[in-house]
């Protein structure tokens, strides 16, 4: 049977780190962050505060697209996030890396803002390349 090439308690910290990514990615919409939309950069910062803009606001279907979009990405990326911690429970730190690698992907066009999945990879790639 082979030896698992890297450290259980490295592997705990990475699966609660990934965890806490997963938790964070999927608030992204809810959470929100100071975003502009329009001529006039009417501010609307998260999903809700886009979908109780009144029917008649010019930028409400740019905001809810926006926001539903920013959803949706989250969601996604928090399932590389599970897909990385069921690699990591079979010992599989490069699917782990994959993985994690297409949830900062996915979270590039809002990176600025989440900051949530860049970290993760790299802590899991410091572990890769020990």
């Amino acid at each position: 049977e082979m030896e698992p090439y890297y450290n259980v308690k490295t592997s705990e910290d990475l699966i609660g780190q990934i965890m806490e990514a997963i938790d964070r990615s999927k608030e992204w919409a809810e959470k929100g962050w100071k975003v502009t939309f329009g001529r006039r950069e009417v501010e609307v910062s998260s999903l809700h505060q886009a979908q109780s803009l009144p029917q008649n606001v010019v930028c409400r279907e740019e905001a809810v697209n926006y926001w539903t979009n920013v959803e949706q990405t989250g969601r996604e990326a928090a399932k590389y996030g599970k897909k990385a911690i069921a690699a990591l429970k079979r010992n599989d730190l490069r699917a782990a890396e994959d993985a994690i690698y297409f949830a900062k992907y996915l979270e590039k066009a809002f990176a600025d803002y989440t900051r949530t999945w860049k970290p993760v990879h790299e802590a899991v790639k410091r572990e890769l390349f020990k």
